[in-house]
């Protein structure tokens, strides 16, 4: 199910990328119903009915146990754009006849999708929310493979995806479509990047095991920097004659800009949520619980926003500043601004993911009838990304478990201890023991089989 949700992201995403001009062209001709009042009110009234109509529909879809098993709710939002965009296409069809230019424009605005309100509006919410509630313990424990998948993983993945198609497109399997390799590359590197929002969606939902929903999420949320970085690598060699100097040149910028990108959005992300602590700490706002939690909640896009100018990687950036806000400035709120800010936090990130879904699924809708696909470079575009993603994600999550296991000492071993164990401090700032090697506690003086103490250790859980 998440497979099925995000392949329909990764569809609707590779469309806009296909089409980016006649997507702007919409766009400028969708802006004209700001111009009056009755146009921004009939736009805001529309999305408004749908967004209800999608939230009483996700009721009855929780209710119903089997249609819940078979489809979830992120996927339900995008079918009702899809359904809503397509008579909003023949809306647009008939009043084009009847020259109704109000009437066109709000609803060519409503079948576009906006890139800026995505980036600047939506995503901040979901992505801080998703960091205010993470178990810093499981996260940082699976870093060494959420970090594997999303560094070397994205970028396997484009070098895949823009070899494969590549050989597609010179093949003269697209159509007649034959970008260049390095628009290729600058194409792998922007789809790449797996979608957090889908993630959260149908992960959250069906409350899959942690191991896999932190694996999962925290890589979908790393390799935005990496693709980011790698974009702006590629996009330099676009309509330039490139020799091998300058493609090897071009490699090592990007490994050091993207050295710098991460780490100065992970630092930028840390030192916003003390920040923050800091100015509630002298500042004390408890008496005033409204302005507390007005206050409180700028962090949700102030430093996603101050990233953006600093071209920093603005997902990286707000995911710590949610952890660092849940560890540091927490303690310095009220009790009432906590519970407040926690269900704000939540709303938030709720109804700018159904929003995201259902914008996709209308401005699928609206630009699927005009004709102007190479449909067959989608197609090759999307089997592409599912063999990139194999092809990164297999090799590195077997690679990892074989790291994991280390070979079995021998009971007659005198100078090894099985029952070494090491110190480890939880989310709560407790103090556990875990034992550090895999094998089963035997208790020589004990030949009782039916013993619940001769029960094996926890072992270290392998990828997913």
């Amino acid at each position: 199910q998440y497979l099925s949700t995000d392949v329909l992201a990764q569809f609707s995403i590779t469309l806009h990328l296909h089409l980016a001009s006649s997507i702007a062209h919409l766009t400028i001709m969708g802006e004209a119903w700001t111009e009056t009042q009755e146009g921004i009110s009939i736009f805001f009234f529309s999305f408004s009915s749908l967004l209800a109509l999608v939230l009483v529909l996700s009721k009855f879809l929780h209710d119903s146990k089997i249609m819940s098993m078979i489809l979830p709710e992120a996927g339900m939002v995008l079918l009702v754009g899809i359904v809503a965009g397509f008579f909003l296409s023949l809306f647009v069809d008939d009043n084009i006849e009847n020259d109704d230019d109000a009437a066109e424009n709000v609803a060519e605005s409503l079948l576009s999708f906006s890139a800026k309100i995505f980036f600047l509006a939506l995503l901040p919410p979901i992505i801080f929310n998703s960091g205010y509630h993470l178990r810093r313990e499981m996260f940082l424990r699976h870093l060494t493979p959420i970090c594997l998948l999303a560094f070397i993983g994205t970028f396997v993945s484009t070098l895949v995806i823009a070899f494969l198609l590549y050989w597609v497109s010179n093949a003269g399997w697209t159509d007649g479509f034959e970008p260049t390799l390095t628009e290729l590359l600058t194409f792998g590197a922007l789809i790449s990047a797996t979608d957090p929002v889908s993630t959260l969606a149908v992960f959250q939902s069906k409350r899959v095991d942690p191991h896999l929903f932190y694996l999962v999420f925290g890589e979908s949320v790393m390799n935005d920097a990496v693709g980011l970085v790698l974009f702006n690598a590629f996009a330099k060699f676009v309509s330039h004659h490139n020799t091998a100097g300058k493609v090897t040149l071009g490699i090592l910028e990007f490994c050091v800009i993207f050295i710098m990108n991460f780490a100065g959005s992970l630092v930028l992300g840390i030192i916003s949520g003390i920040l923050a602590a800091m100015l509630l700490k002298y500042v004390d706002m408890r008496q005033n619980t409204l302005l507390e939690l007005t206050l409180y909640i700028m962090i949700m896009y102030v430093p996603f926003l101050l990233a953006e100018i600093l071209q920093l990687s603005g997902i990286v950036t707000i995911l710590f500043s949610g952890i660092a806000a849940r560890r540091y400035v927490v303690p310095n709120l009220s009790e009432s601004t906590d519970e407040h800010a926690d269900v704000f936090f939540r709303l938030a990130a709720h109804i700018a993911e159904t929003s995201i879904f259902l914008e996709l699924g209308l401005s699928v809708a609206g630009l699927s009838g005009r004709g102007l696909f190479d449909w067959a470079f989608i197609m090759w575009s999307l089997l592409a990304c599912l063999v990139g993603r194999a092809l990164n994600v297999y090799p590195i999550c077997v690679a990892y478990n074989v790291s994991l296991r280390k070979p079995v000492p021998s009971m007659h071993d005198e100078t090894t201890d099985p029952t070494t164990s090491y110190q480890a401090d939880d989310d709560d700032g407790h103090s556990h023991v875990e034992m550090t090697d895999q094998t089963c506690i035997k208790d020589d003086a004990s030949t009782d089989s039916s013993s619940p103490e001769k029960s094996s250790r926890p072992q270290r859980p392998e990828m997913a």
